[in-house]
């Protein structure tokens, strides 16, 4: 029971990385001062879908090494690459968090209005 837990939590992580790297990809913003703006532009959103895509591939390996034998009794290497990914994301969010912040409130010291 705790694995079939355990596989329908990571496969739940599949379609909300898949989510994140859509809507990342296809957002365009046109500004007449700035131009076209696209996901390519800002290296934080670059980091974002790159770490989104690990995370996606990541879940659906674990889910596979979990249903077998071998793999299962060694339950300290998916907590230590869980573990490192978790942290993945929280920097990739980190990343996007300042872009946000720079998008709505500029850095006047930096001469962005």
């Amino acid at each position: 029971m705790l694995k079939f837990f355990d596989s329908s939590l990571r496969l739940f992580v599949v379609p909300l990385s898949v989510a994140t790297i859509w809507i990342t990809v296809t957002n365009k913003e046109d500004n007449s001062s700035y131009g076209m703006l696209k996901y390519s532009n800002l290296s934080g959103l670059k980091y974002m879908v790159f770490i989104s895509a690990l995370c996606a591939s990541y879940a659906l390996i674990a889910i596979a090494c979990s249903w077998l034998k071998y793999l299962v009794s060694k339950a300290w290497i998916f907590f230590i690459s869980d573990q490192i990914i978790a942290y993945l994301v929280i920097t990739s969010v980190a990343a996007v968090m300042e872009i946000y912040y720079l998008a709505y409130n500029g850095a006047k010291e930096d001469s962005w209005s």
